[in-house]
């Protein structure tokens, strides 16, 4: 399969999520309008470190991808675009086939490992998973947005993915969950992050309320 590629440095798309995203560079204006009027599909492409040097050539990728399709789509009046994109499936990277006037590559769809959404095991780490992430949110919105309430609607896989995207990580290690092939090896790596930020929030909640009365001053 030929897909346009769309490296960013500071971007990771998992499969079953959505990422909304702004097309202002000219040459992915050009890959967004000619996605929009084909299959709607590119791969998201995590650019490795080094990047800065030759942003505007062919940096180096990473060799594992995001294919997603453009769900909707905003043509702004400047020739920009809003776009959101739908994370379909892992890609692995074989080789480029074109650098301008925006990347194309060979890609081959990388499947995760089959589990069962009903087993034991998976049923237990979807219920640490949501009480964490449910909490997480909470704490995170201070109220405004309860996870709990969305998450029934979700499979195992989709529920790591949407958990790995939203919460704050550096990119490399984003890049290394979507290198997993077990979304269960992702989601015990998930759980501990999760923990750490949720205890850090609760924290952060039980002291806010401190503020000097002069903010300049310590």
């Amino acid at each position: 399969m030929i897909v346009p590629i769309f490296p960013l440095p500071n971007v990771v798309l998992f499969p079953k999520t959505l990422l909304p995203l702004h097309i202002f560079e000219d040459r992915y204006r050009t890959m967004t309008r000619e996605v929009i009027a084909g299959d709607r599909r590119l791969a998201m492409v995590l650019l490795r470190e080094g990047w800065e040097s030759n942003y505007y050539e062919t940096p180096a990728v990473h060799d594992i991808a995001c294919l997603g399709n453009i769900e909707s789509y905003e043509e702004l009046e400047d020739g920009k675009y809003n776009i959101v994109l739908a994370g379909i499936s892992r890609v692995r990277l074989i080789r480029e086939v074109q650098q301008t006037p925006y990347r194309l590559a060979e890609v081959e769809e990388i499947s995760d490992a089959i589990c069962d959404d009903n087993s034991t095991d998976i049923i237990r780490r979807r219920n640490h998973l949501v009480g964490l992430f449910s909490r997480f949110t909470e704490l995170a919105t201070q109220g405004n947005y309860r996870a709990r309430d969305l998450v029934p609607q979700l499979d195992f896989e989709a529920l790591v993915n949407m958990v790995a995207s939203t919460i704050s990580l550096p990119v490399e290690d984003k890049q290394a969950l979507l290198e997993m092939d077990e979304v269960t090896e992702r989601c015990d790596v998930l759980i501990p992050v999760l923990r750490r930020q949720v205890e850090t929030l609760i924290l952060v909640r039980k002291y806010e309320h401190i503020k000097p009365a002069d903010p300049t001053k310590n």
